[in-house]
């Protein structure tokens, strides 16, 4: 199976005609240096330990370039990704843990790189190792006394709720397009497989199979120096959750799956949702917001996954884009504000930010990756005490904002539409499964 592969993709390397040599051609010395290393793959030692160092130099290519610039160095790393975990797997006869790094490797493949022209391989890749190598065990069942809840803290950040709808929209014109509803448990969603299946961690578990890894964010806020992201296991995060029948092991750190393509990694959850068909209406740029423009992927849509325990919180922050935000399993509160409200949401300055070091985290959000789309303002306060300091520290907002901002708790089945430029910010009431998409 993955010598066969391997073959195939030398043959691909050589073709200086096929799209993937062309883009990798582009690296310069670099792809001469991995082609000759990949010829020698089947009997080289040292070529073999060489296909790590590639992988470094592409992903620190990555993170130093703008995203314009790094297709070439992606499928440098995600060709030595796949090399790599073939030759992991070539001679083995039962060794689960060679596997298991040959998995990990092809994940971070889809992870950092995003595996262009080389998706549909990696699924197949991973699911050949996964039958061949591997096998899905039952978790240990966490035994001890659960925490009890804390009462969450009702802000008084807002004054205004969004607009419900119980029936879409005829035509979703410009009207509809320039301000934020919700279509309460509506055919959009009611249909989805997701809203049960979502909720079953051992569900979850099957669908990605053993050996599986992805990007966490660790830590309450994104805004403080201690937070960070990391590459875990698949099992891992789902058993520092809520489920039903599965209850939460401890932790001390808060673990959060955020804004991440997970049905392009585990794409048999595409078939669990629907695509709203508001997200191919290609709106009018709103007038509070003139320089929108739809994503730049061939689709014009950006879907991505988030995954996390109760009181998790997104902090007060701006996306370019419109968003259809489907809530899947589990409550949570958003909270909007106009794009007209911006000069009172006190947002980072970039020149004392580091949120642009990409070095930072090894599947760093590029689309929109300073922080002065986020507000240094706790639209969702712990305490009271914690929003008197708040209106101490921000008085203009509070005086202004709350007038105009607007909140909302989806519940399963519900879906948000915002358009781009609004202030919004989340927090999870209990294990919360959410879908956005931009459009």
């Amino acid at each position: 199976m993955s010598l066969a592969l391997l073959d195939q993709l030398l043959a691909e390397l050589s073709d200086e005609s096929h799209p993937c040599t062309v883009d990798l051609r582009r690296c310069g010395s670099a792809f001469f240096k991995f082609y000759a290393a990949a010829r020698s793959l089947h009997d080289n030692v040292d070529s073999r330990t060489s296909m790590k160092s590639f992988i470094h130099r592409a992903y620190q290519e990555i993170i130093r370039l703008p995203p314009s610039e790094t297709l070439c160095w992606r499928r440098l790393y995600t060709d030595a990704c796949l090399f790599c975990a073939i030759y992991q797997v070539s001679d083995l006869a039962h060794d689960d843990t060679a596997a298991t790094e040959a998995v990990a490797v092809l994940d971070r493949a889809i992870i950092v790189a995003g595996a262009p022209g080389r998706l549909d391989t990696i699924h197949q890749l991973i699911k050949d190792i996964q039958e061949k190598y591997l096998t899905l065990t039952p978790l240990n069942a966490f035994s001890g006394h659960t925490q009890p809840l804390i009462q969450m803290y009702h802000t008084g950040a807002f004054s205004l709720s969004v607009p419900c709808v119980n029936a879409p929209p005829n035509a979703f014109g410009r009207g509809w397009s320039q301000k934020p509803f919700v279509l309460r448990r509506h055919g959009y969603v009611q249909g989805w497989k997701a809203l049960s299946s979502w909720a079953s961690i051992d569900y979850l578990r099957s669908v990605a199979g053993p050996g599986r890894l992805v990007p966490v964010e660790v830590g309450k806020d994104y805004r403080t120096e201690e937070w960070t992201q990391r590459l875990m296991s698949w099992d891992s995060f789902l058993q520092s959750l809520d489920f039903p029948g599965h209850p939460a092991q401890p932790q001390s750190e808060v673990l959060y799956l955020a804004q991440h393509n997970l049905l392009m990694q585990f794409p048999a959850l595409e078939g669990d949702i629907g695509i709203p068909e508001y997200v191919y209406a290609c709106p009018d740029p709103p007038s509070c917001y003139p320089a929108y423009k739809p994503p730049g992927n061939t689709d014009g849509l950006v879907i991505n996954a988030w995954l996390g325990p109760r009181g998790t919180i997104s902090p007060a922050h701006t996306d370019p884009f419109f968003n259809c935000y489907a809530q899947v399993v589990g409550c949570k509160t958003v909270w909007l504000a106009p794009p007209d409200v911006s000069h009172l949401m006190h947002p980072f300055d970039t020149s004392t930010s580091d949120a642009a070091d990409k070095s930072r985290n090894p599947a760093a959000n590029v689309t929109e990756p300073s922080m002065c789309n986020t507000s240094r303002v706790d639209v969702f306060p712990d305490s009271a005490e914690a929003e008197q300091a708040s209106r101490d520290a921000f008085p203009d907002f509070w005086k202004e904002v709350p007038q105009k901002a607007m909140c909302v708790t989806l519940a399963p089945g519900d879906v948000l539409f915002f358009p781009p430029g609004w202030w919004h910010a989340m927090r999870s009431e209990e294990t919360s499964f959410s879908v956005s998409m931009w459009f």
